[in-house]
């Protein structure tokens, strides 16, 4: 049986999400970037799944940064510290359960996480509909978005450049938001 890492919720403030990222303020700019392919962005859908405070996969990549920024209903942006040992691959990339933070991102505010983060993005609500600021390559499309909620393996699968982990199979472990 897996290991609950239990994480509490909170408002997104600049300060508490500093070491992921920062939120777009007014009269600060901030600049997407991305090693290859374009800046993109797009329109999804988070719809709500059984068990939606657990959660056992996280994202990562290092080519580019990526901004949530929710339109309609709020998401919760679980987030961690990029890792410092890149060189391991993904099976040993470190994630520092201890640094786990949850985010609420309500409508008009905009999460902007740096290069190497670790997240995943949920709604506790029926549904959030939210723009995504990311990378894609010419030619590639949309992303198929509530088809792929809670099942990072197969945006894999669809984009390379994004690599994700199974805490689950790893390192035993899934992460439980307290609600």
């Amino acid at each position: 049986m897996d290991q609950s890492v239990k994480i509490k919720m909170r408002p997104l403030t600049p300060e508490a999400f500093e070491p992921y990222g920062k939120l777009l303020q007014s009269k600060k700019l901030i600049y997407p970037e991305t090693e290859e392919g374009k800046v993109a962005m797009e329109l999804l859908r988070l719809k709500h799944r059984a068990n939606a405070n657990r959660m056992d996969q996280m994202a990562i990549h290092f080519s580019y940064n990526q901004t949530f920024i929710p339109v309609q209903g709020s998401m919760v942006l679980v987030v961690a510290p990029p890792p410092s040992n890149r060189e391991a691959g993904p099976e040993g990339y470190e994630l520092d359960y201890d640094k786990i933070a949850a985010f609420v991102v309500d409508p008009g505010q905009a999460a902007f996480i740096y290069k190497g983060t670790w997240h995943n993005a949920l709604t506790l609500g029926s549904e959030c509909q939210f723009i995504n600021v990311t990378r894609k390559d010419t030619g590639e499309g949309t992303s198929p978005g509530e088809e792929l909620e809670g099942k990072i393996e197969k945006i894999t699968a669809i984009r390379p450049y994004v690599e994700n982990i199974n805490m689950s199979k790893r390192d035993g472990k899934v992460i439980e938001l307290e609600v």
